[in-house]
């Protein structure tokens, strides 16, 4: 029998394994990737140190979130800029490792979870899909909304109704890794019918080598074409043949339910509704009225991990 059994090895879900860690409790953490880190990774080549996801993250709580930092021996590894964002010098998967070395659990990857009960003693069953049967005292679900709406089902049908049909947007992340680009000028303002959703650059520092530049564009899934490389360069007006480039997509990497004015009573009534010893953590389930922050995320599971051992 497991104490408690963390479902997803995402942000979220590694920032509640972290805190059971420090708990000193009991733990079995469930991935279906063969990574942990979720949609975050970071690749290194040719000097460039390129992201998966936006390499400029918004952070709200600026207090709450270098406390944590210093706390894993993070707090020269990043950049606080002027509009409230977090740069990390070596990349943002560089708090995903961290993480990740701290964590003393074992890790069942590539399994998926199916379905959620209750044993006639009042502990959890983790249904995998692979017919294994699992069973804990605890739970932490950190998987994406689109899962946990079929895992809950037998447990708690209520919340799985509530997260039925949760949107997404489907993002991909292209980097342009440019070198002795002396003063040529990048225009980062795309035309207004291109379905590009931002251009972030950077220049100088760990992320680039010296006199070289780093454009990172994000752009619509559903909008890719064979060679984006090629097609936003020249659209752009940039040269077209970086020294390295790396393309990312992430199916539904994009929670859009924030933007529904229902989503804050929904989330509300969602985590009334949960058995005493289940926390719920992930971006999906912020209360919040606009896009989820990195900051937001380690809290949540943080929290999730804290509501669990309270109930045990």
């Amino acid at each position: 029998m497991r104490d408690i059994v963390v479902i997803g090895g995402g942000l979220s879900g590694l920032a509640a394994a972290y805190e059971l860690t420090r708990q000193g409790r009991s733990f079995t953490l469930i991935e279906v990737k063969p990574r942990l880190g979720g949609s975050i990774n970071s690749v290194h080549h040719q000097g460039f140190v390129m992201d998966s996801v936006p390499m400029y993250q918004p952070v709200r709580d600026w207090d709450f979130f270098e406390r944590y930092l210093t706390m894993l021996e993070l707090g020269d590894a990043y950049t606080r800029t002027s509009s409230g964002n977090v740069l990390f010098h070596e990349g943002t998967n560089v708090l995903i490792d961290t993480l990740v070395d701290q964590i003393n659990a074992p890790v069942m990857f590539r399994m998926a979870v199916s379905t959620l009960g209750r044993l006639p003693d009042g502990r959890f069953s983790i249904c995998m899909e692979n017919g294994m049967l699992l069973d804990a005292n605890g739970l932490v679900v950190a998987a994406p909304a689109r899962h946990a709406e079929r895992i809950f089902h037998t447990l708690t049908p209520e919340i799985s109704f509530r997260l039925l049909d949760y949107r997404y947007d489907d993002l991909g992340y292209i980097s342009f890794g440019y070198v002795d680009v002396g003063n040529f000028v990048f225009d980062t303002l795309p035309p207004p019918d291109y379905p590009l959703t931002r251009i972030d650059r950077v220049s100088g520092g760990a992320r680039t080598p010296e006199n070289g530049m780093l454009l990172q564009v994000g752009l619509r899934d559903e909008d890719q074409r064979e060679d984006p490389v090629g097609q936003i360069a020249s659209l752009m007006r940039w040269p077209l043949n970086p020294a390295t480039d790396w393309i990312t997509r992430w199916s539904e990497s994009d929670p859009l339910m924030w933007r529904d004015e229902q989503h804050i009573s929904n989330m509300d009534v969602i985590f009334n509704l949960l058995p005493g010893a289940v926390g719920l953590c992930g971006s999906d389930y912020i209360s919040t009225a606009e896009a989820p922050r990195l900051d937001e995320r380690i809290a949540q599971g943080i929290a999730a991990a804290r509501r669990v051992t309270s109930a045990l």
